[in-house]
C-alpha cells in the first residue's frame, strides 16, 4: 500500500511539474507574440481580440488614406481648379506678349514718324516792324491740284530739322510758293541755305535766295 501511495504522489508531482513548465512555456510564447504583432490560436481569447482590433484599425486608417488619394485625384473640382490655373497662366503669358507687341509697335510708329521739335520762336512773338530782307525760295509750283499740298508738305519737313526758321506759303497767281525765314542780311540767308540743302538735298535745285518782305520779330 506504501509502495502505491509513493508512486502516486510522485505522479501527482511530475504532472504538476510538466503542467508549470507548460504553462511557463506558454507564457514566454505570448510575450514573443505581442512583441511581433501575430497571433496564434493558443494565445488568449482577449490578446486575440485586442491584436485583431489593432489590425482591423490599421487597416481601416490605411483604406481611409486610400480613399481620401483617390478622390483627390479622381475629383473633378480639383481638376477644375488645375485647369483653371492653367487657364489664368495662360492668360498671363498672352497678356505680357500683346504688351511685348504693343511696345514693340509703339517704337516702330514712333521711328516711321517721329515727334515734331519744340520751335524756338513762340506764340508770344510778336512782328515789331516789316523791312526789306531775304528770304529762301523753297518751292514754287503752278499745279493747281497738288501745288498747295506739296509746298505744305515741305514746310513741315524743313520745320521738323530747323524749327528756327518760319515757313511762309503763298498763293500769287498761277503759282503756289513756299519760302522760308526772315533773313536781315544775304549772308545769314546763305548760311541757313547751305544748311537746309545738306539736310534735303532733293530740294537743292529748287532752292534759291530771294529778295522780300521780311518780318521783324520782338526777340529777334
Amino acid at each position: 500500500m506504501l509502495k502505491k501511495l509513493h508512486i502516486r504522489t510522485l505522479c501527482m508531482c511530475l504532472m504538476l511539474v510538466v503542467a508549470m513548465a507548460a504553462n511557463a512555456q506558454q507564457a514566454q510564447i505570448t510575450d514573443r507574440l505581442n512583441q511581433s504583432g501575430q497571433v496564434n490560436v493558443d494565445a488568449p481569447k482577449e490578446l486575440v481580440k485586442r491584436n485583431n482590433a489593432n489590425l482591423n484599425n490599421k487597416q481601416q486608417n490605411n483604406s481611409k488614406d486610400k480613399n481620401v488619394k483617390d478622390k483627390k485625384k479622381t475629383d473633378p473640382k480639383n481638376e477644375e481648379v488645375k485647369l483653371n490655373e492653367l487657364d489664368d497662366d495662360d492668360k498671363d503669358d498672352n497678356k505680357k506678349k500683346d504688351d511685348e507687341e504693343k511696345k514693340k509697335d509703339e517704337k516702330k510708329k514712333e521711328e516711321v514718324t517721329p515727334k515734331k521739335p519744340k520751335r524756338n520762336h513762340t506764340s508770344q512773338q510778336t512782328i515789331e516792324s516789316r523791312s526789306v530782307g531775304y528770304r529762301i525760295q523753297a518751292y514754287s509750283d503752278n499745279n493747281h491740284k497738288t501745288a498747295k499740298a506739296n509746298a505744305q508738305k515741305r514746310a513741315r519737313d524743313i520745320a521738323m530739322k530747323f524749327p528756327q526758321y518760319r515757313s511762309y506759303i503763298s498763293y500769287k497767281a498761277p503759282s503756289w510758293r513756299l519760302r522760308i525765314g526772315d533773313f536781315k542780311t544775304q549772308r545769314e540767308a546763305q548760311a541757313a541755305l547751305q544748311r537746309i540743302k545738306s539736310v534735303y538735298p532733293k530740294y537743292a535745285r529748287e532752292m534759291v535766295i530771294v529778295r522780300d518782305r521780311i518780318n521783324v520779330w520782338s526777340n529777334d
